[in-house]
């Protein structure tokens, strides 16, 4: 008889608060552009931690190293969470050219490349000198790998981004990677996992129910010390990519 197989990981995928580059006015093309967390980002980020605190703990949490994904992450800083670590392929999509354009923009300056994206269609795509979806696709589930296979049986938290969690998803339903609307996470939401040697099953996804009712309640009771909690060290695990 062959080795058994090693316990799946358990992978709570988190998409990073509100961005203050996205507005109802003004959304923009945020690939690895770094903007920052809006207001109501934090106050998203406070609720989560609440909510994190009621959860199992984890071994480990992970995180992009923009700043949105890192700084959701370190909010979770004192929970029995595990250390932070940051990973380069947790990175959203890179949009080359346009990356951080209003979306206006990019569709005004690149008419024919927006409707190609729109259609959904080709796994090539990629907006000049940006990554195709492709090698989203790849890198994405690279960084999965590595997060399971040094987690087997444990629990580890993933804040990443929209494009990252519907690749990851659309991997698992057999869905290719030029499908981009997929799946696509709230800001805070927990979505979550069972991640073995090469695959895994999706447990819960978007899961928003620490959010209700947030946007207008105003500013949480925490959300303005929340930006103070820091983790004192975040080794960099990054990946060649």
């Amino acid at each position: 008889m062959g080795e058994p197989l090693p316990r799946p990981a358990t992978l709570i995928l988190v998409r990073h608060g509100h961005i203050a580059g996205n507005s109802l006015s003004e959304a923009r093309m945020s690939g690895w552009t770094d903007f920052p967390l809006s207001d109501l980002g934090w106050r998203q980020t406070a609720a989560l931690r609440r909510r994190m605190a009621q959860e199992p703990p984890a071994a480990a949490r992970y995180a992009s190293p923009l700043r949105r994904a890192r700084d959701t992450a370190e909010a979770l800083a004192g929970l029995p969470l595990g250390p932070l670590h940051l990973l380069d392929d947790l990175r959203e999509a890179h949009c080359g050219e346009v990356d951080g354009w209003p979306i206006s923009e990019a569709r005004r300056c690149y008419p024919d490349l927006w409707d190609a994206n729109l259609l959904q269609a080709d796994e090539s795509f990629r907006w000049p000198g940006g990554e195709s979806y492709r090698e989203l696709r790849e890198r994405c589930l690279r960084a999965i790998e590595e997060i399971a296979a040094a987690h087997p049986g444990e629990r580890a938290v993933v804040v990443t981004h929209a494009g990252v969690i519907s690749q990851v998803l659309n991997a698992l339903h057999g869905i290719g990677p030029e499908r981009w609307n997929n799946f696509r996470p709230g800001n805070c939401s927990l979505t979550e996992v069972e991640w073995g040697r090469g695959g895994g099953t999706l447990v819960r996804f978007d899961d928003r129910s620490h959010l209700v009712g947030l946007q207008e309640a105003g500013k949480g009771k925490d959300s303005r010390d929340i930006k103070d909690i820091k983790d004192e060290e975040a080794p960099s695990l990054l990946s060649s990519s």
